[in-house]
C-alpha cells in the first residue's frame, strides 16, 4: 500500500479517473439474481405444495374411509358378541325381557351391518361384506327359530353347535375383513413411502440448486464486496496505526467505490483530532457509567429500606392482634378444649412470623440468630402439617422419611424451616416444569458425625452449567417477574451461619436432590434458653391473664390507630387490674389529658396525624410527670432510631408482642416509678 503525495487531491491527479470504464451497480446485479432465484424457488415450492395437497387430499380420503371401516368392523364385532350373549340368555330362560333384549340386539347388529352399504369398498372387501351379511342372516334365522320353537332349556347339543359354528364363521369373516383392511393400510404405507422418496429426490435437487446459487452469490460477494471491503479494512488499519495518508484502488462499483473514496477524504479531515478525542470520549464515558451505577445502587438501597420498613409495620400491627387475642382466648377458663390446639398453632405461627419479620428488619445489622436445642424431625413434621394439603391440591405427593429416634441440633427452628420451605418450593416448580403430577421426598437423619436432611424431586432437573450458579444472589432461570433469585442464596447463608453445608445434585429429566448437613447437638443438652414459654405452660401466678388480688387499680391511656390492637391491649390491662382509656388515633390526646389523670401512657409510634414521638412531646409539655411513664409501641425499630436521643428515657415495646411481654413492660415501668 502506497502513501500518496501532497498533490494527490489535485485536479491533475484525479484526471485519470475519467478514462476508466463506466461504473456499475452491485445492487442491480444482486437484485436480478435474487429475483431469478426467488422466481425459481416460488415455482418449485408452489409445485411441491400443489402436489402435496393433491396427495394429502387423496391420502386423507383413504384414511378416513379406512378409519370408518375399521370402526364399523369393531362395532359389528361388539354388537355380534352382544347379540350372541343375549341369544344364549334368552334360550336358557326365554322370559319376555330376555327375548326383547335379543330382538333389540338383533336389530342393532343388522343396522350396523347395513351401514357398510354407505361406504365404497374394493371388490374383495365387498365380497367379504356380502358373505358376512349372509352369515348374519343365517344366524338370525336359526336363533329366531330356536327361540320360537324350542322351549326354554330344552335345546339340543346339535342345535347349539349350529349356532356356535355360525358365530365362529361370522368372527372368521370379520377377521378376513380386518385382514383386507390391514392390507389396504400396508398399500397406503407403500404409497406414502413412494411419495416421500419422490419428495426427497425433489428436495435433493432443490438443495443442489440452492448450493449452486449460494456458491454464485458467494463468488459475487467476494469479487464485488468482500475484496473491496478487505482493501478498505486494510486502509482502516493504517489509519488506526496513525497513518492517515492512505491510498488505494477505487472500485468501479457505485456503492463500494463511493464508500472508499469518502473514507479517503475523511482520513485527511480527522488527522488532527484522532487520538486525543477518542481518549477524552472514553474517559468521560467511563466516569458517567460509574456515576450512573453508583446512583442506581444508592436508589435501590434507599427503596429497599423504605420497603422493608413499610412491610414490617403493616405486618406487625395485625400480627400483634393475632398473637394477643390468641393468648387471651387460651387464658380463659371457659376456653373450649377443642379450640386450644388450633389456638396454640395460631400463636406458634404468629411467633414464627414475628421472628421472620425481625430477621428481615435486622438483617443488615447482622442480628444474632436464636439458637436452641431442637429435634430436626419436628421441623420436618411441622413443614408437613403446613404444606401437605397445598401440595396435594397441586397434584404433588409429599413423602416423609424420619428416623424413630430424635435428631438433636442447635439451630434456629424458624430459619431451618425457611430453608426447608425454599428447597421445597424449588422442588415443586421443578416438578411442575416437567409434568402436572409428581413426587417430593423429604428425609432426615444422623450419621454420627452430623445431622442431615434432604429434599428430592422427580422434576425436570437442572442443567450442569446452571448447578454451579444456583446459590448466587439474584440468579434465577425463571421468566421475568416469577422469581427473585434470592431463595437459595438466603438458604445458603443460613446454613453457613449454622456451621453446615448445602449441596445439590441433579440429572436432567430425572430430578434433583438438595442435601443439607448440620452439626449435631452436644450429648448433654445445653441450659434451657430464655425463650418465651407457651401460654399453657406459664404458671398461673405469673400469667398476664391472672388478676392480682391485691394491687391498686391504675389508669392507662392507650393510643393506636389499629382498633384490634386497642381492644387487645385494653383487655389485657383490665385483666391485671388496670383501667384503660382507648384512643383510636392521636386526635383526642389533648382532650383526654385534660379530662382524666393517667398513671401511664401506651402509644403507637407510626400513626396518621401526630405520630407517637409528637404525642410524647405534647405529653412532655402538658404533663411532664407523665412523660417518664410513657411506653412507645413500634412495628419497626428503625423508625424509633431517628428519635433515639429524645426517647432515651422511654420504654420501647416492639410489635408484635406477647401478653407476657406487655405485662413485663407495664410492671417494669410501674416498679421503676414506685407505682406497684
Amino acid at each position: 500500500m502506497s502513501v500518496p503525495s501532497a498533490e494527490s487531491n489535485s485536479p491533475s491527479a484525479n484526471a485519470g479517473f475519467s478514462a476508466k470504464p463506466k461504473p456499475y451497480s452491485i445492487e442491480r446485479r444482486f437484485r436480478l439474481m435474487q429475483a431469478g432465484t426467488v422466481a425459481l424457488t416460488l415455482w418449485f415450492v408452489s409445485g411441491m405444495l400443489f402436489w402435496n395437497l393433491l396427495f394429502e387430499k387423496r391420502l386423507l380420503a383413504s384414511i378416513e374411509k379406512l378409519h370408518s371401516t375399521l370402526a364399523l368392523n369393531k362395532e359389528i364385532h361388539e354388537k355380534q358378541e352382544t347379540l350372541a350373549r343375549a341369544f344364549w340368555r334368552a334360550l336358557d330362560s326365554q322370559p319376555t325381557a330376555s327375548r326383547a333384549e335379543y330382538d333389540e340386539c338383533a336389530r342393532k347388529a343388522s343396522e350396523a351391518l347395513e351401514r357398510y352399504e354407505t361406504i365404497p369398498l374394493p371388490p374383495e372387501e365387498q365380497s367379504e361384506v356380502d358373505r358376512l351379511r349372509s352369515l348374519q342372516d343365517e344366524f338370525l334365522t336359526h336363533t329366531a327359530d330356536l327361540l320360537s320353537l324350542v322351549p326354554a332349556g330344552t335345546a339340543t347339543l346339535p342345535q347349539k353347535e349350529i349356532i356356535d359354528h355360525l358365530s365362529h364363521d361370522i368372527d372368521a369373516a370379520l377377521g378376513r375383513l380386518e385382514d383386507l383392511q390391514t392390507q389396504h393400510v400396508e398399500m397406503l404405507t407403500a404409497e406414502m413411502t413412494h411419495f416421500w422418496r419422490w419428495l426427497q429426490g425433489l428436495l435433493l435437487a432443490f438443495t443442489v440448486f440452492a448450493v449452486v446459487m449460494l456458491a454464485k452469490f458467494r463468488h459475487m460477494h467476494r469479487h464485488h464486496l468482500w475484496e473491496p471491503l478487505e482493501r478498505l479494512r486494510q486502509m482502516v488499519l493504517e489509519v488506526r496505526r496513525g497513518n492517515l495518508n492512505v491510498s488505494g484502488e477505487v472500485p468501479r462499483s457505485v456503492e463500494v467505490g463511493s464508500l472508499i473514496g469518502a473514507f479517503l477524504e475523511m482520513a485527511a479531515e480527522v488527522r488532527e483530532v484522532r487520538d486525543s478525542l477518542e481518549e477524552r470520549v472514553i474517559e468521560r464515558t467511563t466516569k458517567l457509567e460509574q456515576a450512573q451505577s453508583e446512583l442506581l445502587q444508592a436508589a435501590k438501597l434507599a427503596s429497599l429500606g423504605q420497603l422493608v420498613s413499610g412491610v414490617a409495620h403493616e405486618i406487625n400491627n395485625p400480627l400483634t392482634s393475632i398473637l394477643g387475642f390468641s393468648e387471651v382466648l387460651l387464658g380463659r377458663k371457659d376456653c373450649d378444649p377443642a379450640a386450644q390446639g388450633p389456638l396454640r398453632t395460631i400463636r406458634a405461627e404468629a411467633l414464627r412470623l414475628r421472628h421472620l419479620v425481625t430477621n428481615l428488619t435486622t438483617f443488615a445489622r447482622r442480628a444474632p440468630r436464636r439458637a436452641e436445642r431442637i429435634d430436626l424431625r419436628q421441623v420436618l413434621l411441622r413443614f408437613t402439617d403446613l404444606r401437605d394439603y397445598q401440595l396435594q391440591s397441586n397434584n404433588l405427593s409429599l413423602h416423609m422419611d424420619c428416623p424413630s429416634r430424635p435428631v438433636w441440633i442447635v439451630a434456629d427452628a424458624d430459619q431451618i424451616m425457611q430453608v426447608l420451605v425454599n428447597l421445597a418450593l424449588n422442588a415443586e416448580q421443578a416438578v411442575k416444569a416437567r409434568s402436572e403430577r409428581g413426587d417430593i421426598w423429604i428425609a432426615c437423619g444422623g450419621d454420627g458425625e452430623a445431622a442431615w436432611f434432604s429434599v428430592k424431586d422427580n422434576g425436570a432437573g437442572i442443567p450442569p452449567e446452571v448447578v454451579d450458579h444456583i446459590f448466587d444472589p439474584f440468579f434465577t432461570t425463571r421468566p421475568a417477574g416469577e422469581g427473585s433469585g434470592l431463595g437459595l442464596s438466603i438458604s445458603y447463608g443460613i446454613i453457613r451461619q449454622h456451621g453446615g453445608t448445602i449441596s445439590v445434585k441433579s440429572t436432567l429429566g430425572e430430578g434433583t436432590t438438595a442435601s443439607v448437613r448440620l452439626p449435631l447437638a452436644p450429648k448433654l443438652p445445653p441450659p434451657a434458653p430464655e425463650a418465651e414459654q407457651p401460654v399453657a405452660a406459664l404458671p398461673a401466678a405469673t400469667s398476664i391473664l391472672a388478676e392480682p388480688a391485691q394491687r391498686e387499680s391504675r389508669h392507662a391511656l392507650v393510643i393506636d390507630d389499629e382498633e384490634g390492637i386497642l381492644e387487645m391491649v385494653g383487655d389485657a390491662l383490665e385483666r391485671v387490674n388496670c383501667r384503660a382509656t382507648l384512643l383510636e388515633g392521636s386526635a383526642g390526646v389533648e382532650a383526654a389529658l385534660l379530662k382524666d389523670n393517667f398513671d401511664f401512657v401506651i402509644c403507637d409510634l407510626k400513626m396518621p396525624g401526630r405520630n407517637g414521638f409528637e404525642v410524647y412531646r405534647l405529653i412532655r409539655d402538658l404533663r411532664p410527670e407523665l412523660a417518664s411513664r410513657f411506653i412507645l409501641m413500634t412495628g419497626n425499630l428503625a423508625d424509633a432510631e431517628k428519635y433515639a436521643d429524645e426517647l432515651a428515657a422511654v420504654s420501647l415495646l416492639p410489635k408484635p408482642f406477647t401478653l407476657a411481654r406487655l405485662r413485663d413492660a407495664v410492671e417494669d415501668m410501674l416498679r421503676k416509678h414506685a407505682l406497684v
